[in-house]
């Protein structure tokens, strides 16, 4: 009986993580501008909204922001069908701004979101581990492992995605404060170590803005 106890969790601890990672269709578009504000955010946000394209499209967007200048941010879609048809229907827009972003596209691996607060939190972070990427094998075992010590989402977790690059997977989050991160990494850390993981020091940036969709 213990055995199959033992068994029963071991599988609903697959279909657990199976369900993590079964999120994994999509893109993510990561856009960065060093020299734009929130200011010139603000500008391209509401001629979108007013051309009634602010939604298409992503079902996920978060904008961090760094001071004085420069904005990192980035947004999920459910494929790169729908990618391509706000890019197409937002380019117009981006050629007459005044600060154009640089735009990346790249496969989603895993994504998923946790409480979506009403309102923005005053100290919500967006982190991004941009060092040299694991390997998906890395990654599913550091979901593996994380099940066992912490509940997903976790506690304060706003976002998370996991994308593919030619160098490796990298992570994005978003957080509703930096307290919440550092005690979400003080059950990560170990983990890392024990799996021989260096994700590299994260850039953090203040979370500017966030929206979620019916995409």
């Amino acid at each position: 009986m213990k055995t199959l106890k033992i068994v029963l969790a071991l599988f609903a601890l697959t279909l657990s993580i199976h369900s993590l990672a079964a999120q994994t269709k999509g893109v993510i578009s990561i856009s960065s501008a060093a020299t734009a504000t929130t200011a010139d955010y603000d500008k391209i946000t509401g001629i979108m909204k007013e051309k009634g394209v602010w939604e298409m499209g992503w079902s996920f967007h978060a904008m961090g922001a760094s001071q004085p200048t420069g904005l990192f941010g980035f947004g999920l879609y459910p494929s790169q069908e729908a990618c391509n048809k706000r890019m197409e229907a937002t380019k117009p827009i981006f050629e007459g701004a005044s600060t154009k972003p640089s735009i990346q596209v790249y496969e989603l691996y895993s994504s998923f979101l946790g409480t979506i607060p009403a309102t923005k939190p005053a100290a919500g972070i967006v982190v991004h581990f941009n060092g040299s990427g694991m390997t998906a094998a890395q990654y599913d075992q550091i979901l593996v492992e994380l099940e066992k010590v912490t509940t997903f989402p976790p506690a304060g977790q706003i976002a998370h995605a996991c994308y593919k690059t030619d160098d490796g997977y990298k992570v994005l989050d978003v957080w509703e404060s930096a307290a919440a991160f550092n005690t979400f990494g003080e059950k990560l850390m170990p983990i890392l170590q024990k799996l021989g993981i260096n994700a590299g020091q994260p850039v953090v940036y203040s979370l500017y803005n966030y929206l979620k969709t019916n995409n």
